[in-house]
């Protein structure tokens, strides 16, 4: 519970046993509910969420969107948070996003890793990648989004009744963002997060993965332009 909202936090996972244990060790006493979702995992993945209490889901289509398709309506309490299993992003900052959502009376908080504490935490490709197509989001859809592919946010609840979300895979993150950001009746910002090499196997395919998101931000924009002409 933090400051009377209950918290649920989401995170999807495909072969992550590495990177989940060390983040479930440092999980803040104000979560009240840990969804991991299990992409047809082969290694220790389940066991191990299931040892810090998390309740597991399996989704046995692969995709990150996939995953998080499965697992947000599984979600009960006031706000969701969403965070990749690979430590690469650090828990203490869910208090620095739940804080600002309160006292600004945020509807969703972004996190914004850039410029990178830690120059060893993204090749620089990945960097030019993101710049890209965030810069890309920012003209077509005229919104304040200087992280794009950013995987940790925190969003009320409620939200899911006016986000459609569709992509399954690493288009979902931007999709969110934008869907979020575009609607005036949702109250959006960025803030600065940490952002740590990963542990374990990466899983971005930086040029298939690059050339499909950007690609699914055009159609995204052709998509919405002809609703709101």
């Amino acid at each position: 519970m933090y400051q009377s909202r209950a918290i649920t936090v989401i995170i999807p996972c495909y072969n992550e046993e590495e990177g989940l244990k060390k983040l479930l060790e440092n999980k803040p006493a104000f979560i009240d509910e840990v969804i991991v979702v299990d992409n047809a995992s082969t290694d220790a993945t389940a066991e191990i969420a299931k040892s810090y209490g998390a309740n597991v889901i399996y989704e046995s289509r692969k995709g990150y969107g996939q995953a998080y398709l499965a697992g947000l309506p599984k979600a009960t309490k006031d706000i969701i948070a969403l965070m990749d299993g690979d430590d690469t992003y650090s828990m203490a900052d869910l208090e620095k996003l739940l804080s600002l959502m309160e006292k600004g009376n945020y509807d969703f908080v972004t996190g914004n890793r850039y410029p990178l504490a830690d120059k060893k935490a993204q090749p620089i490709s990945n960097q030019y990648a993101n710049q890209l197509i965030s810069m890309a989001i920012r003209i077509l859809f005229n919104i304040k989004l200087k992280d794009s592919q950013s995987g940790m946010m925190v969003f009320k609840r409620d939200l899911l009744k006016q986000i459609n979300v569709k992509d399954i895979g690493m288009g979902f993150s931007q999709e969110i963002k934008i869907k979020a950001f575009i609607d005036k009746n949702i109250r959006c910002c960025e803030e600065r997060i940490t952002y740590r090499v990963r542990a374990g196997e990466v899983k971005f395919r930086k040029l298939k993965d690059g050339i499909r998101n950007l690609y699914l931000v055009i159609c995204l924009w052709k998509e919405l332009k002809l609703v709101n002409p």
